[in-house]
Order: structure tokens, then sequence, then C-alpha cells
């Protein structure tokens, strides 16, 4: 079988996973090739640009990533990893991970995202496929975390192909 992992033009490190990986390490290549996907589209963005609201929900490029940083910390650093991890939502502020702070901008932006994979990736690399991690429930396995990130991950990079191409007209990667 080829190993044969080609380069995305647009993207330090950005790698489309190889074939022939296990199961685990197939699902974690794509979600490592999903976050490099949403980091490389808010490069080069100002902190306007990463606020700039294109719809009428709170969904801005800024918000995806950083509602993508709770997202690795819940599935992974909570559920998973039992860190308990305070979330920046509840009740009674649904969107609390999407809107950003005063003085967030890309780079602080990334860098959190950046910590917040690599915390998962460590418990990604500790459990098996079928483990609950520290749940007591034996609610979710890593396969249906790592699955479910996948694909929350892949569709806000689409959502953010589109806002950057609204944003300033960049398109591809």
């Amino acid at each position: 079988m080829s190993h044969h992992v080609p380069v995305t033009a647009g993207a330090e490190g950005r790698r489309i996973p190889a074939h022939g990986l296990a199961e685990k390490e197939m699902l974690w290549a794509f979600l490592r090739f999903a976050r490099a996907t949403v980091v490389a589209k808010v490069d080069a963005l100002s902190a306007e640009e990463l606020r700039k609201r294109h719809v009428g929900s709170a969904t801005t490029l800024g918000g995806i990533l950083k509602h993508l940083v709770t997202s690795e910390r819940h599935w992974f650093a909570n559920v998973l990893g039992g860190r308990g991890l305070p979330m920046p939502f509840g009740p009674e502020d649904p969107d609390g991970d999407w809107r950003l702070a005063d003085g967030e901008d890309a780079a602080h932006l990334v860098a959190a995202y950046r910590a917040a994979c690599e915390l998962s990736d460590e418990i990604i690399a500790a459990l098996e496929l079928d483990s609950t991690g520290a749940q007591t429930d034996d609610d979710y396995t890593l396969r249906w975390a790592l699955t479910h990130l996948v694909a929350e991950t892949n569709r806000h990079a689409g959502h953010a192909d589109v806002l950057r191409e609204l944003t300033d007209g960049a398109r591809g990667w």
C-alpha cells in the first residue's frame, strides 16, 4: 500500500492523511488535517477581519476558532480526560464560546487552539479507541469523540472557507 502523503498548497504542514493507516491513526490524521485547515483560514487576518460578520448569527472566523477550542477541551480534556476545564458558555449565554474578547487576535486564538489540540493529543495518545476514558457512565468512546471532532472541525472549516472568501477574497487550501 502507498503511504504517499501529499502536502496541500498554502498551508504549512497540512497533509492529506496517508493511505493504509490503522483506524485510530486514520481518524487522528484526518482531525489534524481539519485542524490545520481551520488555522490556515485565519492566517494573516486582522482583529477586525476575525470579527467581521457576514451572517446573522455570531459566526465569525475568530468565533469558529474559539468555538473549536471549546470543542477540543470539552470532548477530549473533560469528557474523556476528566479534567473539568471550565466552559465559556451556559444556559444564560449559549454563544459564549463564539464571542471574542477584547484583545483576542489571530495569534492569541491560534495559540489557544494549538494548546487545546496538544492537550487533546495527549489524551488521544493515551487511550484505545474503545476506551471511555475518565467517564463512569461509558457514554462516549475515543472512537466516537474522534469521529465527532473530525466531522465538527471539517464542518466549521467549510464555514471558514466561505467566510474567508467573503472577508478578503482568499480561496483554496
